[in-house]
C-alpha cells in the first residue's frame, strides 16, 4: 500500500537520494507547488531566473503532450548545460523538476525516484 506524502516531504526526501541532487521541485497547474534545495550547494539562478526556468520547464511538458499519440507518454525530459543537468519527471497531475551536478548519474536518480512509488 502507498502512503500518502505531503508535497514538501516528498521534494525533501528526493533530496536525499543522491548528493548530486541540487534542486527538487514539484509543479502543478504551471507553479511550484513545494520545494528544496541542498543546503551545501549555491543556486545558480536568482530567484526571477529560477521561477522562469520552473516555468519554462512546464511549457516544455505541455508542448510535449502533442506527441504523446504518435509517439507514447513522455516519462521524463533532460536537458544537460555546462553546469548542471536539469530534469523534468512527468507525473500524472503535474512534473517534478530536479537539478543535479553535471558529473550526476541522472538515470540512477530517476531509478530511484521511481522506485519510491509516492503518492503525493
Amino acid at each position: 500500500m502507498n502512503r500518502q506524502y505531503s508535497p514538501s516531504d516528498v521534494c525533501k526526501r528526493i533530496m536525499g537520494i543522491d548528493e548530486s541532487m541540487r534542486f527538487v521541485g514539484i509543479i502543478k497547474e504551471k507553479k511550484v507547488i513545494a520545494f528544496a534545495r541542498h543546503p551545501d550547494k549555491k543556486p545558480l539562478l536568482d530567484t526571477e531566473l529560477g521561477n522562469l526556468a520552473h516555468y519554462y520547464a512546464s511549457v516544455k511538458a505541455s508542448m510535449e503532450e502533442m506527441f504523446d499519440g504518435p509517439l507514447g507518454k513522455t516519462n521524463w525530459m533532460i536537458t544537460a548545460k555546462e553546469l548542471v543537468k536539469l530534469v523534468t519527471l512527468f507525473l500524472d497531475d503535474g512534473l517534478l523538476i530536479f537539478s543535479i551536478d553535471v558529473e550526476g548519474d541522472h538515470d540512477m536518480v530517476i531509478k530511484k525516484i521511481q522506485s519510491l512509488n509516492m503518492q503525493l
